[in-house]
């Protein structure tokens, strides 16, 4: 898949586009829809799949205070989107200079730049200043400029529209299993292991503490069952989301304990998938208390893993 961080003119190169519009935060199960409908649109007309969306969120700039927490970084969201078979990702900054434009201006640019043959987005997609422009009036103007604009249907599971906000809902609650079958995967965390209190290995299960960048959702604070990537191999732990009660520490922090590994990790960089919650957290009266509580979850978390 080729990446392009900024509006390139495609359509002379690439005579047959079909394009996906969305922002596709998080790139749940219904943005996969819209994109895999695309991919398979352009394979059927020999032509070329277009991911058209954004590399900040839009909120950032139009009411920063109101701008959602990321599901997922930049880096996974270019990898998911890969992964799904498309040929280019147009993943361009929103800026002011962006936010002024009309829906006519925006539809004006496709045109310019893409030329697209067919036009696949939500049924919750809106575009231009004030997001004036809708889905039908992007269906009317592919009837005037000779392209079509097709909506896909509101992804339901159980009942349930499937949706960012309520993702990050669920993140935010410790629904990491619900969460998951919205996602399409289970809820994950990258980050790069720093230095802790190494209390863990005091109380004979040692840690590793994750670093883990700004402006993502994280869950609510408990005790997860995970699993976790280290080096392409797959191991099993129980996560502590928190802030250490027992010990009076301060700030939030992401602690794991593998399970049969052991190892220097310091530098590394570990990917954290929630499982499942386990238990929410707690203060004990000592360490033997918090030592006992530890071996009772991993026995709860066992239930959870995959291998």
């Amino acid at each position: 898949m080729k990446v392009l961080n900024q509006l390139t003119t495609l359509k002379d190169q690439y005579p047959s586009i079909t394009v996906a519009l969305g922002t596709f935060d998080g790139v749940h199960i219904g943005h996969q829809k819209v994109i895999s409908r695309s991919v398979e649109l352009a394979k059927q007309l020999g032509g070329t799949s277009v991911v058209f969306t954004f590399s900040n969120h839009p909120l950032s700039i139009i009411a920063p205070e109101r701008c959602p927490l990321q599901i997922i970084t930049q880096d996974d969201k270019v990898e998911l989107i890969e992964k799904l078979g498309v040929d280019i990702l147009l993943n361009i900054p929103f800026t002011a200079e962006f936010l002024k434009l009309s829906a006519s201006q925006f539809i004006h640019l496709l045109l310019d730049q893409l030329n697209p043959k067919h036009i696949l987005i939500g049924p919750n997609y809106f575009f231009g200043y004030k997001r004036c422009g809708t889905p039908e009036l992007l269906q009317i103007a592919g009837a005037q400029y000779g392209f079509t604009a097709e909506i896909n249907p509101t992804v339901y599971v159980e009942d349930v529209m499937v949706s960012s906000t309520l993702i990050r809902q669920m993140i935010a609650a410790g629904q990491v299993n619900q969460a998951a079958t919205l996602l399409g995967r289970p809820v994950t965390l990258k980050g790069r292991v720093i230095h802790g209190a190494k209390r863990g290995r005091l109380l004979g299960y040692p840690t590793i503490n994750l670093g883990i960048a700004s402006g993502l959702a994280i869950p609510q604070n408990g005790v997860y069952a995970v699993e976790l990537i280290i080096q392409d191999k797959q191991y099993n732990g129980i996560a502590n989301v928190g802030t250490n009660p027992t010990f009076h520490d301060v700030g939030r922090r992401l602690e794991v304990h593998i399970l049969n590994f052991s190892g220097d990790l310091y530098g590394e960089t570990v990917s954290v998938r929630f499982l499942n919650h386990i238990r929410s957290e707690q203060t004990f009266s000592n360490s033997d208390e918090l030592k006992s509580q530890i071996a009772k979850d991993i026995v709860v978390a066992q239930q959870y893993y995959q291998i």
